[in-house]
């Protein structure tokens, strides 16, 4: 039974590339167990079997070459103990991580279906719980560039640009609704969700019962649906008591069709209705 094996075949019987083989060589990785002074051709032996069967498991683990060099520089028994427990340790950060962007795809699934199954055009009372936000209080138009005034938001808020940004909604305080303006918000803010990273300094919008409005269009086409939405309150004795949260479910950011955008308004009621 052959001692030697060619690099090849060492490549197939662990399932491996040549090139791999040829990469850990040039890095003191994985020596050959000789190389013929003529052809230049590599050789293998089990004891190479063995550190390569080690590589392969340390690698299946998500370690580094580096790491793997440092172990197999003096291999000992509290070295890999701590090489294992610093994995294992970044292991849980990245499924920390995961479970939060899987989360975050979960409630984008959800907005979309619900946008598209939603009663449009009609006002319905909804209970909402608490839900954590930042927000920026200062006058914004439809017309404006929102995404400026964003940025302005998470750079005085202290939320990174990340996956993890909240849902931006626009504010129209209790006055203004009251007074018919419509044309000209009072504020913007970040309503976090689950598996968002939300910030130490928040603030909370209220839980209760809203009276909500769901149509086709952006927040331009939003003026005519708040003085739907108040004369329906008022027909249903519903009292407007805070701060308007208008959302796009659909937007720009989703679908270059403007006709497929979709906004939503929530403004928190006092109301006895069942």
């Amino acid at each position: 039974m052959a001692t030697d094996f060619s690099i090849g075949q060492l490549a197939q019987l662990f399932d491996i590339p040549v090139a791999t083989l040829r990469y850990y060589d040039e890095i003191g990785l994985l020596t050959p167990a000789r190389v013929d002074p003529h052809s230049h051709y590599r050789y293998y032996g089990t004891p190479q079997f063995e550190r390569l069967s080690t590589i392969k498991y340390l690698r299946a683990l998500g370690m580094s070459l580096a790491t793997i060099a440092d172990f197999f520089a003096a291999r000992e028994l509290p070295k890999l103990t701590h090489m294992l427990t610093t994995q294992n340790q970044q292991i849980e950060r990245q499924l920390r991580l995961l479970t939060a962007v899987q989360q975050r795809i979960n409630n984008r699934l959800a907005q979309i279906e619900m946008a598209q199954t939603a009663n449009f055009d009609r006002t319905e009372r909804v209970m909402l719980p608490e839900r954590p936000m930042v927000a920026l209080r200062q006058p914004y138009r439809p017309q404006d560039d929102i995404e400026l005034v964003i940025a302005k938001l998470r750079k005085q808020t202290g939320v990174t640009n990340e996956i993890f940004l909240g849902k931006v909604a626009l504010l129209l305080d209790q006055q203004a609704v009251q007074a018919g303006h419509f044309e000209r918000y009072t504020g913007i803010c970040l309503v976090f969700e689950p598996g968002d990273v939300i910030p130490v300094q928040q603030e909370r919008l209220v839980a209760g019962p809203y009276a909500q409005r769901i149509f086709h269009g952006t927040h331009v086409d939003a003026p005519t649906q708040y003085r739907q939405l108040l004369a329906d309150c008022h027909e249903q004795g519903w009292q407007v008591t805070g701060t308007a949260v208008e959302t796009a479910l659909i937007d720009y950011g989703i679908t270059d069709q403007v006709a497929q955008s979709i906004t939503q308004i929530q403004i928190p009621i006092d109301s006895q209705a069942t």
